[in-house]
């Protein structure tokens, strides 16, 4: 992801999220300049078309929704999932899988051993077909955090299994 995508992340957030989970410009340089080697886009025909927003998190730090200070932390411990869209033109394409696998092998990069994301909007089942299970333990999430994110959001953990990339 570079700077200029940004106008085109935007218009890829709107066709897919709800107006609640619509973040200002603002909060998607935050991230992307903390952390420019764990946002990816996807480009169909030069256009972009598809975005993934992961950052280095450590414990239980997650950024909130719509905050535009984030900061990578000094010591991450897990790599957290912030944002995956697909566009309308891209949708069945097979994006969504080469962008996780991005991610994985990124989080491997860093040495991290769990990849972590917050399901909104009903995505619970698609989130699945990538290796992602419900996580109520509370380690990294709470459930005041959880709520802030909407009344049906659940936090999925992908662990990587010990001597494998995935």
């Amino acid at each position: 992801m570079l700077q200029r995508d940004l106008a085109a992340v935007l218009l890829i957030q709107q066709q897919c999220y709800s107006s609640d989970f619509q973040e200002p410009v603002e909060a998607f340089e935050s991230k992307w300049t903390a952390s420019p080697d764990t946002c990816w886009v996807a480009e169909l025909g030069g256009e972009v078309c598809a975005y993934l927003v992961c950052l280095p998190i450590q414990g239980s730090q997650l950024p909130a929704l719509h905050a535009s200070d984030f900061r990578c932390a000094e010591r991450a411990d897990w790599l957290y999932v912030h944002d995956l869209a697909i566009g309308h033109t891209a949708r069945g394409t097979g994006l969504a899988s080469v962008l996780i696998q991005q991610a994985k092998v990124q989080r491997q990069g860093l040495g991290l051993q769990n990849m972590g994301l917050i399901a909104v909007q009903g995505s619970c089942m698609f989130w699945r077909k990538f290796g992602f299970e419900v996580d109520e333990s509370e380690r990294l999430v709470s459930a005041d955090k959880l709520v802030t994110f909407g009344a049906d959001a659940v936090f999925m953990l992908q662990r990587r299994q010990s001597g494998t990339a995935a």
